[in-house]
């Protein structure tokens, strides 16, 4: 999956048998695990949607080796403009608050770093 404003970044599938939860490929760690959240957010809240999706997309063409008809519901994260959609997002950042979910701290090397600035020309070293 890759993301641009309004475009699908996270996705929950809902089987008969398991759930699935796929997110950007090319985002941070970080909003990747609230991407995560928000999925599951959806689960804890109990929301759901019809099988042809509202996310505008064709479970035949999403799913090649999944039947269509054991997918009991399918949500899509793109963008916040329904109610189920702002409850989630209410949800995951209150967990990811309570689960102190912060960053990790860019850790370099001092000689990248050192390097980087003579690039950039200024001067630190």
């Amino acid at each position: 999956m890759s993301g641009a404003d309004d475009e699908l970044c996270g996705l929950w599938v809902e089987l008969d048998t398991a759930d699935y939860i796929f997110f950007e490929a090319s985002t941070s760690p970080l909003h990747r695990d609230h991407i995560v959240l928000h999925e599951i957010s959806h689960m804890l809240l109990g929301h759901s949607s019809s099988s042809d999706t509202s996310t505008g997309a064709n479970l035949g063409e999403l799913f090649t080796t999944i039947d269509p008809r054991t997918v009991r519901s399918v949500l899509g994260r793109a963008n916040f403009s329904s109610p189920q959609e702002r409850e989630a997002e209410q949800l995951a950042t209150r967990i990811a608050k309570l689960a102190k979910l912060t960053p990790l701290p860019k850790t370099r090397d001092p000689e990248l770093d050192r390097l980087d600035a003579a690039l950039r020309g200024d001067g630190r070293r």
